[in-house]
């Protein structure tokens, strides 16, 4: 059945977005809560590790505040990533602190951006976690954060630090590296979702386009339907009963006739237009058409236009292999639309019909009416033309009309099997 106006793709989608919006704010708060939580924990066990080790009591107070500050920063760290990083590097770039808060301000600033700015940054935090390793290179193995689950010798002096000190600046390289990674591939994940959404919804719109134009192209389909039957119907109708009452001296048979072609025609259309009807309600069946509307039907067109006082030469000329029911009815249409006109426009001309094929080379038909003898005509609008070289074409075939001389020619060809 047709729809009577477009689907929204919006309207289908929404209720998955809110469906989705909720967990994801969550898991937002979730993990500013585990960054803060975890700067908090590391900054606490560092000071404690310093002020252990003999770090001036100074020292260690200013970047245990320092550090504070900067992991409570971290809330909102993707509102302002420049300056929780600012905050978060100032601790550890002069102070015996950590620096997991700045390691976690660079993942929030690379994950929003990817130009001059990022490696600046990540030549800050770089720094700053090779001071806060150099801090705690030269204390004693019991105190330091690189030898932590060393095990320690139960007699006899702990250990001094005796790792080279480029194992503080390749640490420190390392952690930047896993860092900016992990948040530029995040970054290219949430993006590559996101051109993936962004295709799913104009995949939507598109199918959405699409049944709007199949939906137009049928109802076009259809006026044009009821356009030629309605014209060749009325037409008809409108000769006959002219002629009825022109020739309504000539006796109660004449009279009789006329009206029973009248009634036939009249009843000719109310199938046809039932037909139509039952197509755009979608019935099953219903663009079959009656058992007139095919190849077989021409001689009973013929007969009518005759009756209507057109002068009409047919000649036809195909096997009797059964025609394709599609090409069938397009060339019935086809012969009533030229008869149509030819009786509207060119009454008292002669008329020539033609219809020639065979399975092998289709099916070709020809109208030719002569112009030159008759009056003037009135000019249509040729929207019946138009639609039928529209169905000739669907049906796979070609379609031509127009002035050859002093006649007015409609060719079609049709495939046979259609």
């Amino acid at each position: 059945m047709i729809p009577i106006g477009p689907v929204s793709p919006s309207a289908s989608s929404w209720p998955q977005k809110a469906s989705t919006a909720a967990p994801g704010r969550i898991r937002r708060r979730l993990a500013t809560v585990a960054a803060v939580a975890v700067s908090l924990f590391l900054t606490m066990m560092t000071a404690g590790l310093a002020g252990a080790a003999g770090t001036p009591v100074w020292n260690v107070s200013l970047g245990f505040v320092l550090n504070v500050a900067a992991a409570i920063a971290l809330v909102w760290r993707h509102q302002h990533p420049f300056r929780v990083l600012a905050a978060a590097v100032a601790a550890p770039l002069f102070f015996a602190t950590d620096a997991t808060a700045a390691l976690i301000a660079l993942y929030a600033v690379a994950s929003c951006v990817r130009d001059r700015r990022l490696v600046i940054a990540t030549g800050a935090v770089w720094a700053a976690c090779v001071v806060s390793l150099l801090y705690d290179s030269f204390r004693r193995r019991d105190y330091s954060v690189l030898t932590i689950g060393v095990r320690m010798p139960e007699d006899g002096p702990v250990p001094e630090w005796d790792l080279p000190i480029w194992v503080a600046f390749a640490v420190a390289s390392v952690l930047v590296a896993l860092v900016v990674a992990v948040a530029v591939q995040r970054r290219t994940s949430s993006q590559l979702t996101v051109v993936a959404t962004a295709l799913d919804d104009q995949t939507r719109v598109s199918e959405v386009m699409r049944a709007e134009m199949a939906v137009s192209a049928e109802r076009a389909r259809i006026a044009r339907d009821m356009h030629d039957t309605l014209a060749a119907t009325l037409s008809r109708i409108s000769l006959t009963a002219g002629g009825l009452q022109v020739n309504s001296t000539e006796g109660p048979e004449r009279v009789a006739n006329s009206a029973s072609l009248i009634q036939k025609t009249a009843h000719d259309g109310l199938d046809e237009l039932k037909r139509i009807i039952g197509v755009l309600r979608g019935e099953a069946g219903a663009d079959a058409g009656s058992g007139a509307q095919n190849l077989d039907g021409v001689s009973d067109l013929v007969a009518s236009a005759r009756s209507a006082g057109v002068y009409v030469t047919l000649l036809v000329d195909v096997p009797p292999d059964p025609i394709g029911p599609l090409s069938g009815h397009v060339a019935y249409r086809v012969v009533r639309e030229a008869l149509t006109n030819a009786s509207r426009h060119a009454l008292g001309s002669p008329v020539g019909l033609s219809v020639h094929g065979s399975p092998e080379r289709g099916l070709r038909l020809e109208v030719r009416t002569r112009t030159g003898t008759s009056a003037p005509s009135t000019a249509g609008t040729g929207t019946g033309l138009r639609g039928i070289g529209e169905a000739v074409t669907s049906a796979g075939g070609s379609f031509t009309a127009g002035r050859t001389g002093d006649e007015f020619v409609v060719s079609a060809w049709l495939p046979w099997y259609s």
